[in-house]
């Protein structure tokens, strides 16, 4: 947002890159210190890891911080909560799972929800931004398990945020190294909290819940984030919520439960032989 209007004025690619490059130095300094065995990287997965960075880091930021700039904070945390939807589609197009009928209604319905935030008369060009966010996330979540179970998931994070570092540098590192020397003290707080937070405590949080409870229920906390979203978009900037969000909303929300209460079925016929 402008300084005028409250905000720092700190542009996506730039915020973007500080993230990439933040979460690079503090993943590597983790694994140096804790110095994990392991074997060699083939240049295969080296390879793959690289694809995986644009999915997840770059492509994913990149795509959400410019929805932020252009949609409000209501219908940015109600598509993320589309990336299991978007995640379940995927897994049944790849071959990991077989399509039951409830994949296919929590997906329709969801679907429903995103189609009518976006508009179809006039487009919200951040929503769109925001929901291919999403999806590359999803993409992200349903091809890295492979590497991570061949390379460890310290490892693939480590090399995952490094890639993703240099291949964006050409893109962010210009509008970085303009906005960090005009960085009040409020914005270099408000950068510092976005580092730690949504971007290293965020990632090192799930992981942790991950490992001590089941995706499923880790999951369905994603319900959570569009009432916080919209409690603090009407406390701090005063924004209210149409009655097209609303719906959407309740598509979305009910689709994703459909999804994520499934029993997720065995691979089908093609993906069989295969780890994923």
């Amino acid at each position: 947002m402008p300084r005028a209007l409250g905000g720092e004025e700190i542009f996506p690619e730039a915020l973007a890159m500080i993230r990439m490059l933040g979460g690079a130095l503090f993943f590597r300094a983790i694994a140096t210190v804790r110095r994990e065995p392991g074997a060699p990287i083939a240049r295969a997965d080296h390879l793959r890891l690289a694809g995986l960075s644009i999915l997840g880091i770059a492509l994913n930021q990149t795509l959400f911080l410019l929805g932020l700039r252009w949609t409000s904070p209501f219908s940015v945390s109600l598509l993320g909560a589309t990336i299991p939807v978007f995640a379940a589609a995927l897994a049944v197009l790849f071959g990991k799972e077989k399509l039951s009928w409830r994949t296919a209604v929590g997906i329709v319905l969801a679907m429903s929800g995103v189609v009518s935030l976006i508009g179809i008369g006039s487009l919200d060009r951040g929503a769109i931004l925001v929901a291919l966010n999403s999806l590359s996330y999803a993409a992200y979540v349903v091809l890295s398990r492979d590497v991570v179970l061949r390379v460890g998931a310290l490892r693939s994070v480590v090399w995952i945020f490094m890639y993703a570092a240099i291949l964006f540098a050409p893109l962010g590192m210009r509008p970085m190294l303009a906005t960090l020397p005009a960085l009040t003290p409020r914005g270099w707080g408000f950068v510092l909290y976005i580092l730690a937070m949504p971007t290293i405590v965020a990632y090192l949080l799930n992981a942790w819940a991950l490992g001590r409870s089941s995706a499923t229920l880790v999951t369905i906390y994603i319900y959570l984030q569009p009432l916080i979203a919209a409690l603090l978009a009407w406390v701090q900037l005063g924004t209210g919520i149409s009655k097209r969000a609303w719906l959407a909303a309740v598509l979305i929300m009910v689709g994703l439960g459909v999804v994520v209460s499934r029993r997720p079925g065995a691979p089908s016929k093609r993906a069989v032989g295969t780890r994923y």
